[in-house]
């Protein structure tokens, strides 16, 4: 990962350029990464993905200027894998979490996230096929410089705040822990979760307070 120090970004783009053409960020990308990476995840399991989906996706276009506006957006294990569709669970866990993004000291971490090993009903640790377990950090509890950083990236970058696991998201949700507390769970306790302005979201605002104003300017001119 590169350790360009970019502007943070304060405004979510509408589209992104992929190697599967020009998709939404927000109602195609992070719903079918999420479909791609876990389909069959619990519903706040996904959630979660799918704010580490987003944060990662965004990291990466901010250290890489081209990346998502002339030089597409890959699909893969050495990035992050978007499936060719998504269920209706992983658009809602894409518009629950809208804009959101991970940061840490006010700027974005790299958000690693992998499959890792599935987790036992007991919570102790099963097989793990994709050999990604030795990637996924656990950071419940720890803030700073104790965070344990992810060997996926360079351990001294400065966004590298550790790995989610995907298996064990799942297991979490499953016992009843929120998106919010997976999400520290893997990052660590200081993690930040900051939403980014939208324009869809900008343009209900400007709409609506254009609509009060005018009921306001026809109140005022019905009164004379």
């Amino acid at each position: 990962m590169s350790m360009v120090l970019g502007a943070e970004p304060a405004q979510a783009p509408e589209r992104v350029l992929t190697t599967a053409g020009w998709l939404s960020l927000e109602h195609e990308y992070v719903p079918r990464v999420v479909a791609g990476e876990h389909l069959h995840a619990h519903p706040e399991a996904k959630a979660a993905l799918a704010i580490a989906a987003r944060t990662f996706v965004l990291r990466a276009m901010r250290d890489r200027p081209t990346l998502g506006r002339t030089t597409p957006i890959p699909s893969g294990e050495g990035f992050q894998v978007f499936a060719r569709g998504a269920s209706e669970e992983c658009v809602i866990a894409a518009s629950v979490t809208q804009g959101i993004v991970l940061r840490y000291q006010g700027r974005m971490i790299l958000a690693n996230h992998v499959a890792g090993a599935y987790w036992k009903p007991d919570g102790s640790l099963g097989s793990d096929p994709t050999n990604t377990e030795r990637w996924v950090t656990y950071n419940l509890g720890r803030r700073g410089g104790d965070v344990i950083p992810t060997g996926l990236s360079l351990r001294s970058h400065p966004g590298n705040r550790g790995c989610l696991g995907q298996h064990c998201a799942n297991w979490l949700a499953a016992q009843g822990y929120d998106h919010r507390t997976i999400l520290r769970f893997f990052y660590g306790d200081d993690v930040e979760l900051h939403e980014l302005a939208s324009r869809e979201r900008t343009g209900l605002v400007g709409r609506a307070l254009w609509g009060v104003l005018a009921l306001a300017i026809i109140g005022i001119t019905m009164r004379r």
